[in-house]
């Protein structure tokens, strides 16, 4: 297995996403997650958020309350 799996903490908010076009599969596979603040995060030109939380199987308290998807054209398997 790759990727995150064993993540369990992660502090993003003062990651600069203004200028970010895709977020697909950003946080794929991270099995260990159970919380997740990205109320932070600039999604006004993102067009490709596919796969972005798949295999995210502990995954219970997500923020994403500003989030901007007036863009995006790509959900596919996001939350699968």
């Amino acid at each position: 297995m790759q990727g995150n799996y064993k993540l369990i903490n992660l502090y993003l908010n003062n990651f600069d996403t203004s200028k970010v076009v895709s977020m697909d599969n950003m946080f794929n596979n991270c099995n260990a997650l159970t919380s997740l603040d990205l109320s932070s995060f600039n999604t006004s030109k993102v067009t490709d958020m596919s796969a972005m939380f798949q295999d995210c199987e502990v995954l219970t308290n997500l923020n994403l309350s500003n989030f901007n998807t007036a863009n995006v054209t790509d959900m596919g398997f996001m939350f699968s």
